[in-house]
């Protein structure tokens, strides 16, 4: 278990880099902005982090560590019996929290505001997502892992992207994307074992 003032200085290094989110693309963030800002020295960040791109990797790692633990939530309030389409919804379900829940840095993700960011997460997402695929085997895919896992995620980011911007309520983009995505679970893109 990490220390408490490490995990206070960490999430201090993390809200400070969303909040110069809001004023510029991470492409302008610098080290030194950040930590002039976040009231720290360069000594401090660069005990935690090599770098800013370290920083974005740990923020990711937390972010799929959350969506793993609402997964597994979601497994054992409504899905005991593991049921193939159901682990697949709380899949997308889980997906949508983790968006929602960290909103403040996932509205600078997109392609056009930050590649970085954009290109960084999608590969982080493309991976547990593949991974997902060859560890459940009861809906099998007609393409291999790495494919579908391309087309769910590339559509998935649409989606979400899309009803954002189109100015839909939290709500009404969950609906949308599940709705989707039970459309394509129930495709010949998977077989049902």
């Amino acid at each position: 278990m990490e220390d408490k003032r490490i995990i206070k200085t960490k999430r201090n290094i993390k809200t400070t880099l969303i909040e110069m989110l809001d004023e510029m693309p991470f492409e302008k963030v610098s080290v030194a902005d950040l930590c002039r800002r976040g009231e720290i020295s360069r000594i401090t960040f660069y005990t935690h982090y090599d770098d800013k791109y370290a920083l974005v990797a740990d923020m990711y790692n937390d972010y799929l560590k959350e969506a793993h633990d609402i997964y597994h939530t979601l497994q054992a309030e409504n899905n005991v019996e593991h049921d193939s389409v159901a682990d697949y919804m709380n899949l997308i379900t889980c997906v949508l929290d983790m968006f929602y829940n960290n909103i403040n840095f996932f509205k600078h993700t997109s392609a056009e505001e930050n590649p970085y960011l954009f290109t960084n997460f999608y590969n982080y997402v493309l991976k547990s997502v593949e991974d997902y695929i060859e560890r459940h085997p009861g809906l099998r895919t007609k393409y291999s892992p790495k494919q579908t896992a391309a087309f769910l995620c590339n559509g998935l980011f649409g989606v979400i992207n899309s009803c954002v911007y189109e100015g839909m309520t939290e709500k009404e983009v969950r609906v949308v994307a599940e709705d989707i995505y039970a459309i394509m679970l129930d495709s010949k893109l998977f077989i049902k074992s």
